[in-house]
């Protein structure tokens, strides 16, 4: 399944539209990238901005509506997001019925930290 903790994120400079990159090991499913991650700031607001999908769905980005502000951010995935197979995270899409995988993950969300310097 989608491990977090192996994603590669780019931050950008401070005062800048630069893009925030998250690069993936694997693919991921490009419509729930889209839709089940986000970046928030300052007491879990939400940044507002416009996200895309590219590199062979390797390379998730977010534009900021407004530029980048010296701070903490967070990256906030649902896990529910699928990679390419349909695994989600914690949960692999298939399972062994005579040893079933117990799911990892309790949260429905996963937050990687990152900073604006």
């Amino acid at each position: 399944p989608p491990d977090p903790a192996l994603w590669k994120i780019e931050v950008p400079r401070r005062a800048t539209h630069e893009p925030l990159a998250v690069i993936f090991p694997k693919p991921m499913d490009h419509a729930l990238a889209q839709r089940l991650i986000c970046v928030t700031g300052k007491g879990d607001v939400l940044v507002p901005g416009i996200t895309s999908l590219v590199d062979e769905e390797r390379r998730w980005t977010f534009v900021p509506a407004h530029p980048w502000a010296r701070g903490r951010f967070q990256l906030v995935i649902q896990t529910t997001i699928e990679d390419l197979a349909g695994n989600n995270i914690g949960k692999p899409f298939e399972v062994d019925l005579v040893d079933p995988v117990q799911r990892h993950v309790i949260n429905a969300s996963v937050k990687l930290r990152f900073e604006i310097k």
